[in-house]
């Protein structure tokens, strides 16, 4: 429960904590961390990807969370990988 006080005690928008709150679904609830790609995230909340992407980059600025860019081994891209902090 702590990250869903969390995220309601930092002013940001209410699509900010959507994106924030669709992610949470997806953490492991040991590590804290999550792998959704961002046509999921879009799917689950019914936002453009780049809204999406701007709200991370939104939630990653107030540091509630660490985005970590992944690739596959062929070096094409994969989903990002998501810390709550």
């Amino acid at each position: 429960m702590h990250f869903y006080t969390k995220v309601s005690s930092v002013n940001i928008s209410p699509t900010a904590r959507t994106v924030y709150r669709a992610l949470l679904r997806y953490a492991n609830r040991e590590t804290w961390s999550c792998f959704p790609s961002i046509a999921t995230i879009a799917k689950d909340t019914g936002l453009s990807k780049r809204t999406i992407i701007r709200q991370i980059a939104l939630l990653e600025k107030e540091g509630l969370l660490l985005k970590i860019h992944r690739t596959r081994e062929n070096n094409g891209n994969t989903s990002n990988m998501y810390f709550f902090n």
